[in-house]
């Protein structure tokens, strides 16, 4: 009853590293609230935790812009990632993530992306034994790539039914601002296969259709109800299908040359009132 207090227990299956579930209170009139929970539960080191979001750029580095000046903006930063030196171009920058560093993670989680462990002895045991079993590896370690000079912020991934497949993502924030909220730089592919390397210990092979991975992470955010609004800007440079590009493990790709902007949400939000923001159009390329 209204100003009273009911305590038990949520059952729920177990996730290491950050679990988020969902409580909906259903009152009179239909009304819905829904309130969204994250609990840090033991057995994994997810790597962000290495990140001081707070410090990556002194106040006087973040740049604030509006709508018109965002789309520029967002247009000339870096096209691909690159590899530790800074010099060979790697996989494309096909996201942008407007958003607080909560409504990231609490978005893209409640759109069911795990986070990535650190690569260390046990991770490394895990990723081995996946790969012999053919078994699916949800934190399975993502290597380093790098944009402004350092490697992603944060990563997160989909598994799928083996440690061969899975989405990936990677995200950097930068000092770039708008509505008071800081914009993410990122890149998204979908795994097809999995190589022990000895420098990297894992590496991937992505599909090279990299813009179908773009538009399944739009479709999965609005899904989830995760989406505020999106569109798409320039700045990825296009690579034709009879003419693809490839990333600094030599996997081919091809794409439109678009990234897909997307504002994210801690809070669920109408599936119906989603803003499309026409700037650029990817059916006309």
């Amino acid at each position: 009853m209204p100003g009273a207090k009911r305590s038990g227990f949520v059952f729920t299956n177990l996730d290491e590293g950050t679990k988020n579930f969902i409580v909906e209170l259903i009152g009179e009139d239909h009304q819905l609230r829904t309130l969204t929970f994250f609990i840090t539960v033991p057995g994994i080191r997810p790597d962000h935790t290495n990140v001081d979001f707070d410090n990556l750029y002194p106040a006087d580095e973040i740049v604030s812009y509006d709508l018109s000046e965002l789309r520029q903006a967002l247009a000339q930063l870096p096209c691909c990632t690159k590899d530790k030196k800074g010099k060979n171009q790697g996989d494309p920058l096909n996201i942008a993530v407007i958003g607080t560093v909560d409504d990231v993670f609490y978005a893209f989680m409640r759109a069911g992306w795990d986070e990535t462990e650190t690569i260390y002895g046990e991770s490394i045991a895990k990723t081995i034994k996946s790969f012999i079993l053919g078994g699916k590896y949800r934190y399975s370690p993502v290597s380093a790539l790098y944009v402004f000079g350092r490697g992603q912020d944060i990563a997160l991934q989909k598994a799928r039914d083996t440690i061969h497949e899975r989405n990936h993502l990677r995200l950097w924030m930068t000092n770039i601002s708008f509505a008071g909220k800081p914009v993410w730089i990122g890149q998204i592919s979908r795994d097809i296969g999995v190589r022990f390397t000895m420098k990297t210990i894992t590496t991937h092979k992505i599909d090279p259709d990299v813009d179908e991975a773009r538009g399944y992470l739009l479709q999965n955010l609005w899904y989830s109800q995760s989406l505020l609004r999106y569109a798409y800007v320039t700045g990825v440079g296009e690579a034709r299908y009879d003419e693809p590009r490839s990333n600094l493990t030599g996997d081919t790709y091809f794409t439109d040359g678009l990234r897909a902007v997307m504002w994210v949400s801690s809070d669920p939000l109408n599936m119906e009132e989603v803003d499309d923001i026409r700037w650029e159009n990817p059916a006309q390329r």
